[in-house]
């Protein structure tokens, strides 16, 4: 084991980043839960104006992402992690002079926007200062502190708003961006990576499988937090919500406690056995009759989840140039964000056409097909594919090329 000083110096250069997405997840988690009480209380909405006004930034994000990865990589990950602190800066300030739904909902894509922007450059400047053998443990670790940021936000303009009033929650969301700002700007700026510049598409080819498995995986997040509660009410079983809470407990510590496996033991067959562990999970939950069961159910699931991102994560970073990790991080993160719009209407659909466990048997499939595309195996059979295919390609040219004067094939040597 490393000494502590040794472990302090290699996490010293990340520190500004870990800061940056920290504080401007904090206010993002702050207006999250206080904004259906301002919807209703202040603005006389209705119960659909509160799901219009935190979608909002949850869409805005989704569209960001991929834009922002890809500005990034072109001018720089610190000069756009320092425009999404700023504007996450100027939405707690725009918070102040929304005075109607939808100048609110203009407000939470702003936010968005600097959330997903953020979140992305900060993400894939990480990448850059990490060495390769240690991406995994510093990526799950930036998860950590976004997942901390929104938890103690959520806490903190709680707080504030019973106290003060919805005045402090904005000026906690402005300071809450000041200061990523400020933790981003006390970072030296990196150099551009080699062929920055180069153009691309909005969705590099690394991210569609890793991203398609990651996206099934959110499914099952989205169902647990949406119906957990009302499917062990269903049973008689109060304080289900209790669930989600063991799964935030497992989700952090195990990132926290041996978050280097995907570095040490390969992010593919890590993904493989993370969501494996989560369709185990849904299943508990399923058959959960009684608030314990259910509450481990919730643990394996957070087990099974925590270790999958990062670990898709460093697929995709490892097959994507340097030049590309910023579009390709942003458009693979999009996937979760996807995931988890989908995963709870899905969840309601399958409720009222069958019952609340079926929602976790449907979820647990769809965490297995995540597992299938995420499986080293099958990554093999598509690689030999890809080779044989191009070899039948290779051997065919000269084949199918038409013939030369003396029976030459144009371009031959003579």
């Amino acid at each position: 084991m490393a000494p502590a000083g040794q472990t302090l110096r290699f996490y010293r250069p990340f520190m500004p980043m870990f800061g940056g997405i920290f504080c401007c997840l904090l206010g993002v988690g702050a207006s999250l839960a206080t904004l259906p009480f301002f919807v209703l209380q202040q603005l006389r909405g209705s119960k659909v104006d509160v799901g219009v006004v935190i979608a909002a930034i949850s869409v805005a994000a989704v569209v960001t992402r991929p834009v922002a990865g890809r500005l990034a990589d072109r001018h720089g990950y610190k000069l756009l992690m320092l425009c999404g602190a700023a504007t996450c800066t100027l939405a707690g300030a725009g918070y102040y002079v929304a005075g109607s739904v939808p100048a609110l909902v203009a407000v939470r894509i702003v936010h968005g926007v600097g959330e997903g922007t953020v979140y992305t450059a900060g993400a894939a400047w990480l990448v850059g200062l990490c060495p390769p053998e240690r991406r995994g443990r510093v990526v799950g670790l930036y998860g950590i502190y976004m997942w901390l940021g929104i938890t103690l936000g959520a806490l903190f303009g709680t707080v504030a708003m019973r106290l003060v009033g919805f005045s402090a929650v904005w000026g906690l969301c402005v300071a809450a961006g000041a200061a990523g700002l400020g933790s981003v700007a006390a970072k030296k700026r990196p150099p551009r990576p080699e062929g920055a510049a180069a153009r691309g598409g909005i969705l590099p080819a690394s991210t569609v499988i890793p991203g398609i498995a990651l996206s099934l995986a959110a499914l099952g997040y989205a169902a647990l937090a949406a119906f957990v509660a009302l499917h062990m009410l269903a049973r008689g079983v109060a304080d289900g919500i209790a669930a989600f809470n063991a799964f935030g407990f497992t989700y952090v510590g195990v990132r926290l406690f041996i978050g280097n496996v995907p570095d040490r033991l390969g992010p593919r067959q890590v993904a493989f056995w993370s969501a494996l562990v989560e369709a185990a999970g849904l299943i508990i939950v399923a058959l959960a009759g009684n608030l314990p069961t259910v509450i481990i159910g919730g643990l394996v699931m957070g087990a099974g989840l925590s270790l999958l991102f990062p670990s898709l994560a460093l697929v995709v970073i490892n097959r994507t140039g340097k030049a590309r990790q910023g579009a390709a991080l942003g458009a693979f993160t999009s996937f979760w964000d996807i995931g988890i719009a989908v995963g709870a209407p899905v969840a309601g659909l399958i409720a009222s056409v069958s019952n609340y466990t079926a929602i976790y048997y449907v979820m647990a499939a769809c965490a297995v097909a995540s597992a299938a595309l995420s499986s080293p195996a099958a990554v093999r059979r598509g690689a030999i594919g890809r080779r044989r295919a191009q070899k039948i390609a290779a051997d065919a040219r000269p084949a199918a090329a038409p013939a030369g004067p003396r029976g030459e094939a144009p371009g031959s040597p003579r």
